[in-house]
């Protein structure tokens, strides 16, 4: 068995581009053994990852179950190897966990009751963030600086810095997004900055219902695994080999996500399934970037005006994709307009406070100023106090802005967005955000395909 695998693995080696990557999925009985012979074959250095992947939720073994195979992933040039990060949109467990805090619509925070944590459908108004540390281990004199939030003073301990200069952190101060716990200063993430999260080499979402699968191998590869494989290193238009066929899976994939194909089998009996698979599969239609109607779309979506070149239908410029904002530290820091906005609606808020603080003789700093007017106020005081909070909601509104959807590409989870009245394509497609959020689409019927 190794002998023939290894043979196989020495065409392919050849066969592949220097930036391409090679798969091999294998039980923990073998792993071991074909881990070792890929890399006498690619050679170690270009060895990438070994994925397990969840493939049943047990099989009732007389000892402890093994729930997982493996992919081992090896490179033909680890220097050159094209490479596409992949991402999950978060689900309500990774919120549960994390993002345990909510910013009221008018900018007070609070902890979530258990009830709010356990089902946020509960939630109403407000932003859910986490806090993150704002400390770095290292940096120079013009990142260790008292900061001022709320009347009390916090300054980074001995040898450690924050993770801006002075100029950043007054910026992060302005959009509200520095956040005291306890004795330590943090930085606020909301849970919409980036709604995804990186996919590791833990795949423990691949389990597919019997019911749901119509498999014709006992041994066949899950359709999901292989569009992560393709997504990953894989281009629009980029060529697939498959040279053990059985039942076309990796065929279908690839031609579902606008991959050429080549699959290989010595049985015409996997042929004949693997033809009819594809002739009688609906898939779904990707809006092309190289297209008149892909300008208008991406135009659209960037928010600028289509561009006029020439088009030619090319699968290779790749697919219109939906956006996710990514919203960083670093890019607040960096965001000069927070300055003018703030400045403008001082303008505003600063005469209200003084109105407010001479009706009540008080000399309240904004930190200060409570959400309620009190029922014994004057109206003099009381109309004061409404337009601060008004006018301070909308400082809050407008300082932290939601980042222009960016299209770095490379993002997948595993639901497309369709088209009204669109159908399903086989399987669940995994989509990617940031350039790759589930495709505008529409739905074809395929006849045969030529690799």
């Amino acid at each position: 068995y190794l002998s023939y695998l290894r043979d196989r693995l020495t065409v392919a080696r050849d066969l592949l581009a220097e930036s391409g990557s090679v798969f091999v999925q294998i039980g923990d009985e073998n792993v071991h053994r074909v881990r070792a012979l890929m890399d006498e074959v690619f050679g170690e250095g270009n060895f990438v990852s070994m994925i397990p992947f969840v493939k049943t939720s047990g099989k009732n073994a007389k000892n402890l179950d093994t729930v997982n195979d493996y992919l081992i992933w090896h490179s033909k040039d680890i220097e050159r190897i094209k490479y596409r990060q992949l991402y999950y949109k978060r689900t309500g467990k990774m919120l549960s966990n994390a993002y345990t805090w909510i910013e009221e619509d008018y900018g007070l925070t609070r902890r979530l009751k258990r009830e709010e944590i356990q089902d946020s459908s509960v939630i109403s108004t407000g932003k859910r963030f986490a806090s993150h540390s704002i400390i770095s281990q290292s940096g120079g004199d013009n990142m260790k600086f008292p900061v001022t939030i709320g009347g009390y003073n916090y300054e980074p301990s001995k040898n450690t810095y924050w993770k801006t200069n002075a100029s950043g952190m007054s910026l992060l101060r302005k959009a509200s997004r520095l956040f005291p716990v306890k004795n330590t200063l943090t930085y606020k993430r909301y849970s919409d900055d980036f709604p995804v999260v990186p996919v590791n080499n833990w795949w423990s979402d691949t389990i597919q219902s019997t019911f749901a699968m119509d498999k014709k191998y006992v041994v066949e590869t899950y359709s999901k695994i292989i569009q992560r494989c393709l997504l990953m290193t894989t281009d629009p238009g980029d060529l697939v080999l498959d040279p053990t066929c059985g039942s076309g899976t990796t065929a279908t994939v690839a031609e579902q996500w606008g991959r050429r194909w080549i699959t290989v089998d010595t049985s015409r009996v996997a042929l004949a399934l693997a033809r009819a698979r594809i002739m009688g599969a609906r898939y779904p239609f990707y809006l092309l970037a190289d297209s008149p109607e892909g300008q208008r779309k991406e135009a659209e979506l960037a928010r600028r005006a289509p561009a006029e070149t020439p088009t030619g239908g090319d699968v290779r410029q790749g697919f219109v994709h939906e956006r996710v904002p990514h919203v960083t530290l670093k890019s607040i820091a960096n965001n000069a307009e927070i300055d003018t906005i703030w400045e403008t609606r001082q303008q505003t808020l600063e005469p209200l406070r003084a109105t407010l603080n001479a009706a009540l003789g008080a000399a309240w700093e904004e930190w200060q100023i409570p959400r309620e007017a009190g029922d014994d106020w004057p109206e003099d005081a009381k109309t004061a106090h409404a337009a601060w909070w008004e006018a301070r909601i909308a400082r809050q509104t407008e300082s932290t802005p939601p980042s222009p959807p960016r299209p770095t590409p490379n993002i997948s989870t595993t639901s497309p967005v369709r088209t009204p009245g669109a159908s399903a394509s086989p399987g669940r497609s995994p989509w990617t955000a940031s350039a790759r959020i589930g495709c505008w689409r529409w739905t074809r019927t395929t006849r045969s395909s030529t690799p």
